[in-house]
């Protein structure tokens, strides 16, 4: 006969919580389609809309495009629609589309050391003597550019609040480090800020990120579909461009489901444009994307979880002839262990070893516990159990049958579900 308070936590945590950890897409092609409509109450002169549509570059390919109306010119890395007649009686909509094919898998070849410079920045990426004083210090201990950007990125999506009361505003990054709160522009100004401060060359990628379908009642800001628009970074280190996005913890290899659509030194140089002379005028753009075809993240790395009676390691490698940049994310139920997530760079070879001091205060007397735990990266998922005895404590024990239910089982499983559903942000 069980004693009370002696039933296990179900395995049926690990199944549940499965789906609310969307897995990394490593390739994805997807139709691109951006609307302008000029609305005007009178005929406009010496028309000029200069607006940005896509990019090329290392990360992604445009496979095809066309527009209504206009040209479609390559300036640089960016292709930008230019639509310019010497009249119009709007209202006027142009539409172009294009098939674009997305990829994130660098190829990191080095961890260079630090140049001893610093650039000023924009007025929204400029940085306190503070703010330089911090990143200095807290990279004080890496060994590069590649892995001291990769541990900022993870500080700024730490220490920064993701408050939707910040979309719409400038965000400068000195603001952002004070406050502590913002949407993707102001991760993005904080994160090139640390950058400039430290001589990496930097520079923004507007563009937009599939966050899921809206929530009931909710409409995606100049999107549909569950894309939002976005903003993260590129970092000049070894000589190649290296993306970080603060706002999802990802640094080098980001999750393939954005389109990239300008460059500029920060969120002011984004902006579409359009002049003209006659009456008042505006408008407005909106951009439909469909994913037509997607692919999972290869593994970029491997893991393996060892318990050696007093302490819970999880051991990360990589077996490849590259620098890897992976971000990890590390679940235990709430009562045992807070979750843990970071990036890390691994060089070839390498491995990091991640301890963790487990708690069992809250378990009761019963004699034998089935603790869950996941590791998640790019490329790779891990769900398993711990089984706990107060006789014999921890033991990693993959596979382990379910014990049958009972009241404190379920109360933990809720708790461990409301955690689990704040563990990524949209």
């Amino acid at each position: 006969m069980r004693a009370p308070g002696s039933c296990a936590l179900l395995f049926l945590l690990l199944i549940l919580i499965s789906p609310s950890f969307a897995s990394y897409t490593g390739h994805m092609v997807a139709e691109v389609e951006k609307e302008w409509d000029i609305q005007s109450n009178g005929t406009l002169r010496e028309v000029l809309l200069n607006s940005s549509f896509l990019l090329e570059s290392p990360y992604q390919h445009v496979i095809q495009m066309n527009t209504s109306d206009g040209e479609l010119v390559r300036q640089g890395d960016e292709i930008r629609l230019i639509y310019s007649p010497s009249t119009l009686q709007a209202p006027k909509t142009i539409t172009a589309t294009a098939t674009v094919e997305v990829t994130y898998l660098p190829s990191l070849e080095s961890n260079p050391p630090f140049q001893n410079r610093s650039f000023p920045g924009s007025p929204l990426t400029n940085y306190t003597p503070v703010m330089s004083a911090f990143a200095k210090s807290y990279t004080s201990e890496s060994e590069g550019e590649l892995d001291a950007m990769a541990s900022l990125t993870s500080w700024v999506h730490k220490n920064v609040n993701y408050d939707t009361a910040f979309w719409g505003m400038d965000s400068p990054a000195a603001e952002v480090y004070s406050g502590h709160g913002a949407v993707c522009v102001g991760f993005t100004h904080l994160l090139l800020s640390f950058a400039n401060s430290l001589g990496v060359e930097n520079r923004y990628v507007s563009g937009y990120v599939f966050t899921g379908p809206p929530a009931e009642g909710q409409a995606s800001i100049s999107t549909s579909g569950g894309w939002q628009q976005h903003a993260w970074a590129e970092l000049r280190i070894g000589g190649q461009w290296v993306p970080a996005d603060p706002t999802f913890q990802e640094f080098g290899y980001l999750d393939a489901r954005r389109i990239a659509s300008s460059y500029s030194a920060d969120q002011s140089g984004a902006a579409d444009r359009l002049s003209a002379k006659g009456g008042p005028f505006s408008f407005d753009t909106v951009t439909r994307i469909h994913i037509s075809e997607s692919t999972p993240f290869p593994p970029i790395a491997s893991a393996y979880a060892a318990y050696d009676g007093t302490e819970f390691n999880v051991v990360l490698t990589n077996p490849g002839q590259k620098y890897v940049t992976p971000t990890y994310t590390i679940i235990f139920p709430p009562y045992i262990h807070s979750e843990d997530s970071g990036i890390v760079a691994l060089p070839p070879g390498g491995r990091k070893i991640l301890t963790f001091y487990l708690s069992t205060d809250a378990l009761g007397g019963g004699s034998i516990y089935r603790i869950p735990y996941m590791i998640t990266m790019q490329g790779t998922e891990i769900s398993d159990t711990l089984t706990y005895s107060r006789q014999g404590g921890f033991t990693v024990s993959p596979g382990a049958s379910p014990n049958p239910a009972c009241p404190a089982a379920f109360i933990l499983l809720f708790t461990f579900l409301l955690a689990a559903a704040r563990g990524r942000r949209n």
